[in-house]
């Protein structure tokens, strides 16, 4: 069954920025929710929503995950890293939290995010262990639900927003790492639309969607799309073994901007599957990217 409107979902990753458009939908169409953070006291934000519970404490307890899914309908598994600060939280993050999520919440309608790209053979460790992340939910938990979205856009984002600060330091066009990287930029808010019709879809149980927007296109397309609603000058592509070099040179400065296994899975897209369901499939219509970035970009940056 589906889950109804007034039931209860967990959430883990909902103070992130997917996380809390997921949250604004689900509470909007009255769903109770239950949040895990270490630090609660830097979402008070959310904390005044009448129907959110915010919960201290560490994801990766698991005798704290079967507290937080007491009672609830639903677990939402939105927990991710792009790259690793230290060695092993690939497969901390992305491979034993799914584990411990269908463990946790055995018997309920789980949903996990994943990537689009995973791939057990992929040479990208972020993306390799986001695949094998899936395959140790699924072994637990065969009705889960897997939503592989591509890059993923909208207010306050790490994409538009960021590319959006860069092309102000670039006033003769912003060098682009993998300009020919595929991709189908999908908006946040029409992920979360698509977790919340994933939840209430009976028919949804153990199934795979892809979550791309309409438009497919490359990096160096998208940024370039980014520069004209700046009004900034057009970004130039580098090659691979350009961008590569940048990777291995930035991949060693404080914060790693842009690390090899970063240009890895740039090298593979970001694209769904053409066999895969998507958004339309239930009942989600995702909005074009370029005509998002004109609410996202109302004028020059």
């Amino acid at each position: 069954m589906g889950v109804r409107p007034d039931a209860l979902v967990a959430i883990l990753g909902g103070c992130g920025f997917v996380g809390r458009a997921l949250v604004r939908d689900l509470h909007h169409r009255g769903y109770r929710l239950r949040l895990v953070t270490r630090r609660p006291d830097r979402h008070r934000d959310l904390a005044v929503l009448p129907r959110l519970e915010l919960w201290e404490g560490d994801v990766h307890d698991e005798r704290l995950l079967r507290q937080v899914v007491a009672g609830a309908a639903a677990l939402v598994n939105l927990v991710g890293i792009l790259d690793e600060r230290s060695p092993g939280d690939f497969v901390r993050v992305h491979e034993e939290l799914p584990a411990r999520v269908a463990r946790a919440g055995c018997g309920l309608r789980l949903v996990q995010v994943s990537a689009a790209g995973a791939d057990v053979a992929s040479d990208s460790r972020y993306l390799r262990s986001k695949a094998r992340g899936e395959q140790r939910l699924r072994a637990l938990a065969p009705a889960a639900i897997v939503v592989r979205p591509s890059v993923i856009y909208g207010a306050g984002d790490h994409f538009v927003g960021r590319f959006q600060r860069l092309l102000r330091w670039a006033p003769l066009g912003l060098p682009v790492p993998l300009a020919d990287s595929p991709m189908a930029p999908v908006h946040v808010d029409d992920v979360a639309s698509g977790i919340a019709a994933a939840l209430a879809r009976t028919a949804a149980a153990g199934r795979d969607y892809g979550f791309c927007g309409p438009e497919a296109m490359t990096l160096l397309e998208a940024v370039a799309a980014i520069a004209e609603r700046c009004d900034r000058a057009r970004p130039r592509g580098l090659s691979a073994g350009t961008s590569l070099l940048l990777a291995r040179v930035l991949g060693h400065w404080p914060g790693a901007p842009f690390s090899v296994d970063q240009w890895r899975t740039l090298r593979a897209g970001s694209v769904c599957r053409a066999e895969a369901p998507g958004l339309p499939d239930l009942g989600v219509t995702p909005r074009p990217f370029r005509a998002a970035l004109k609410d996202l970009i109302p004028g020059p940056c």
